[in-house]
Formats: structure tokens, C-alpha cells, sequence
């Protein structure tokens, strides 16, 4: 992102969470897709240049839907654990606080 470090105090991040959709389908061209192959090394990135925009002690609000890729596969690749967040449906909505690598 084209933003220094540190910029912003919340931070909401929404990325695609399919792997598997036809390319011209309607979930492809509404919420883009995912590389089967570097899915994790793609998110991974995203969560992490997300991190370097907080500031300190900022908020990151985090939506996945495990459709395709379950929640907890998400969490290995990015690599820290949130602080909060529903349990009950697909789509989840997780609270992370600035995390360190």
C-alpha cells in the first residue's frame, strides 16, 4: 500500500477466500479469488502490510469466510492469533491489536 508506517489506528481487512471458482463466474468477478498454489504466502503478505500501517497498539478487523479454507488454516499462515472474534458462522470477523513478527 502507498501509505507510511504507522499511519492508521484501525485497519479492516477483507481479502478474496476462494481458491476455487470459475473465472468468469459471479463469486469470482464480485470477490476476485485466490491462488491455489500461494494462497497462504499471498495472505500472509496482505495480513502483515496491513500490520505495518497501524500504528501502534492499532486495530486490525480481519473478515474471512471459510467457505473453501477453514479459519484456522488462515491463522497458521498468517502467523499471529487474534485477540477476539465469533466462532459460529462461516463468515468470520476476528479483532487483532498490532501483532510482532
Amino acid at each position: 500500500m502507498d501509505f507510511a508506517d504507522e499511519t492508521f489506528d484501525l485497519v479492516i481487512f477483507d481479502p478474496p477466500h476462494l481458491i476455487k471458482a470459475g473465472k468468469m463466474s459471479w463469486l469470482a468477478q464480485k470477490y476476485g479469488t485466490l491462488d491455489l498454489m500461494s494462497w497462504q504466502n499471498d495472505l500472509y503478505k496482505g495480513f502483515w502490510e496491513c500490520q505495518r500501517v497501524l500504528k501502534d497498539n492499532g486495530i486490525l478487523l480481519f473478515k474471512w469466510n471459510e467457505e473453501q479454507i477453514p479459519f484456522r488454516d488462515v491463522i497458521k499462515a498468517i502467523q499471529c492469533q487474534p485477540i477476539l472474534g465469533d466462532k459460529k458462522s462461516k463468515t468470520k470477523w476476528s479483532v487483532f491489536i498490532k501483532c510482532k513478527k
